[in-house]
């Protein structure tokens, strides 16, 4: 390749991703500047009105009907196309309070604000993961739109949920965690309890990893949070919060368990709601799974901290109990991971991007194609002990 070659190729990665960025921009504008709240045909934004709703309950200062079916179902009236439905908000009221400063302005233009602020979290993301993709010699852009190649990152972002978020929290933890700041790498680690099955994971993997410090982080940052959520909610928001997701659960079963993609919800679709075959299998094969995570902590502590938190972030993918399909995303860390085991990287990133889209044809099958997609792919990870001695290094 000569030097004006290899010069054009370089410049088309740093245009071409902005371009794209760009074209997606401006179909997201496009969008919130054409919808009408008033006219029944006119949505957008996905499942953004459970977080829309829930941020103006709280800034009409009603946090007592926070989690109220009756009262989310009418705040999201006109936000949704299923007259007398709505789509339940089930977040600690910490993370309530942040949805509370998206809900200032009109719908459309919050809607719009949370997709940039997502797409900057997967920006932020690529930042905290430079050490591991230097090597890709990819601009930050060009690895922000292969993220977004994705089917569940792309509609994630586009769809007001949240995925990105949590990628950029797992990142940063495992870049702090290897840039030996432990106590740093709790405090964020904390954070992940804004979706709470996600943040408990944490716990017994540090613990049996013997990583003091990491929890001493988490403990003060759950402390805290716990504080500001009590602060804001009242001494009795775990319970009314608990009851309600409670009650919740059998009819998220029914309404989105085509796109449950864990262990124990896969199964409980494909098995049916309330099957005891299925919370059998589902819980234990989770628990075998979480077991082997915990142990590989145990059994190899100073293993590099990307493939640490990597299995961290897929166990929570794969063991909570109603996971949806967009955070299979989760698992862009584990690719990350594995990418020096591969010798054409790219090939294998864009035949698992395309793999990715087999989720469009889920309202066919009635189940998420992703569920045993990313099940599998995370299981043989686990069993195989990928990557092998080396593999994930920050250089």
């Amino acid at each position: 390749m000569t030097a004006d070659t290899k010069e054009s190729f370089s410049w088309r990665l740093r245009v071409y991703p902005l371009i794209i960025i760009a074209t997606l921009l401006g179909a997201l504008v496009f969008a919130a500047v054409s919808y009408d709240v008033d006219d029944p045909a006119s949505r957008l934004g996905g499942d953004y009105p459970s977080f829309y709703a829930a941020g103006s309950i709280v800034n009409s200062g009603e946090w007592g009907e926070l989690y109220s079916p009756e009262r989310q179902q009418a705040q999201q009236a006109g936000l949704i196309d299923d007259e007398g439905g709505f789509l339940y908000f089930s977040y600690p009221p910490f993370a309530a309070a942040l949805y509370g400063l998206l809900a200032l302005p009109g719908y459309q233009w919050s809607f719009l604000f949370h997709t940039i602020l997502m797409m900057l979290a997967l920006a932020g993301a690529v930042w905290a993961l430079s050490p591991w993709l230097r090597n890709t010699g990819l601009p930050a852009t060009a690895l922000v739109v292969v993220a977004l190649a994705f089917f569940p990152v792309l509609t994630a972002v586009a769809g007001g949920q949240n995925t990105a978020l949590s990628i950029l929290l797992f990142a940063v933890v495992a870049r702090l965690d290897c840039d030996d700041r432990p106590v740093s790498a709790g405090l964020v680690a904390a954070l992940l309890l804004f979706k709470p099955q996600y943040g408990v994971v944490i716990v017994p993997l540090v613990m049996v990893a013997r990583r003091w410090r990491i929890l001493a982080g988490w403990a003060m940052g759950a402390v805290a949070l716990f504080a500001i959520s009590t602060l804001l909610m009242g001494g009795n928001w775990l319970t009314d919060w608990w009851s309600q997701a409670s009650l919740f659960r059998d009819t998220n079963a029914v309404a989105n368990g085509a796109n449950f993609v864990s262990m124990p919800g896969f199964l409980e679709n494909l098995l049916g709601v309330g099957s005891q075959t299925a919370v059998l299998l589902g819980y234990g094969s989770a628990a075998l799974l979480g077991a082997r995570v915990a142990w590989l902590w145990w059994r190899e502590p100073d293993t590099g901290a990307l493939w640490r938190w990597a299995l961290a972030a897929g166990a929570a993918m794969a063991v909570a109990p109603q996971t949806l399909f967009y955070d299979v995303g989760l698992l862009l860390l584990l690719l990350v991971a594995l990418l020096p085991r591969w010798r054409r990287p790219v090939l294998v990133v864009a035949a698992l991007a395309a793999v990715s889209w087999l989720q469009v044809v889920k309202p066919v099958l009635g189940w998420s194609p992703l569920g045993p997609i990313s099940l599998g792919a995370l299981v043989a990870a686990v069993v195989l002990r990928w990557p092998a001695e080396g593999v994930d290094s920050a250089t």
